[in-house]
């Protein structure tokens, strides 16, 4: 009787092992879907080249790529897994900038930034992310962040200037909240030419990634659905 009910709990544990096994080829097969459909809207902007109003004006990941392609620099994209929690997230750039991060939540697609030449990302390895910026002639911005594993962008230092009428010169802030708030950062003993030195230090680190074409993506996905039609 024991050894009857042993088999029975260890029939229950591989149809549990089967279904979880089966849940997690869904969520896999769903974000990939999410992923594809986002690359079949860039492609059909671009195709179409009347930018990315059509398509909604709220969509700043559309308008990120758009403001690249506008300067006929050619869209790319990589898969990656940034956070290593074993699915890959969907970058979009141009050049050595990223247009925007992209994770899966629950089978769904979540942008998790879009940068733009005054407000551009790079990647530093190892699921970091650089941003740097401008708000105008005295105010820069500097930014390290990190991918956590609920695919959440974790600031671990930013840096910001601000001009002080004051004393008239550059003063140079920090803070841990990703935002130029004077009242929540610390004040830095720092030059604007030191900031200017670590902005090219952290600048040198930047990685170059594996881009694939849009444009290839494009034509084989119209080859795909043309084959399977």
């Amino acid at each position: 009787m024991k050894r009857k009910n042993v088999w029975k709990r260890m029939a229950c544990l591989c149809l549990m092992l089967f279904l979880t096994g089966i849940s997690g080829l869904a969520g896999a097969f769903d974000g990939k879907d999410a992923y594809d459909r986002e690359l079949d809207t860039l492609y059909a902007m671009i195709q179409e080249g009347n930018g990315y109003v059509p398509f909604g004006e709220e969509r700043d990941d559309l308008m990120a790529v758009w403001e690249g392609v506008r300067e006929l620099s050619p869209a790319q994209y990589q898969l990656m897994d940034c956070n290593g929690d074993g699915e890959p997230e969907l970058i979009t750039g141009q050049d050595n900038r990223i247009t925007n991060l992209f994770t899966i939540r629950k089978g769904r697609i979540h942008r998790v930034f879009s940068g733009f030449y005054r407000n551009a990302w790079y990647y530093l390895g190892n699921g970091r992310f650089l941003n740097q910026g401008s708000g105008g002639a005295s105010m820069a911005l500097l930014g390290e962040y990190y991918l956590d594993g609920d695919g959440n962008l974790v600031c671990e230092n930013y840096y910001f200037t601000h001009w002080n009428p004051d004393v008239e010169k550059v003063e140079v802030y920090w803070n841990t909240i990703g935002v130029p708030d004077r009242a929540r950062s610390e004040k830095q003993d720092m030059t604007p030419d030191q900031f200017q030195k670590l902005q090219e230090t952290l600048m040198g680190k930047v990685k170059k990634l594996s881009w694939q074409s849009l444009a290839q993506y494009g034509k084989e996905s119209q080859k795909s659905g043309a084959e399977e039609g």
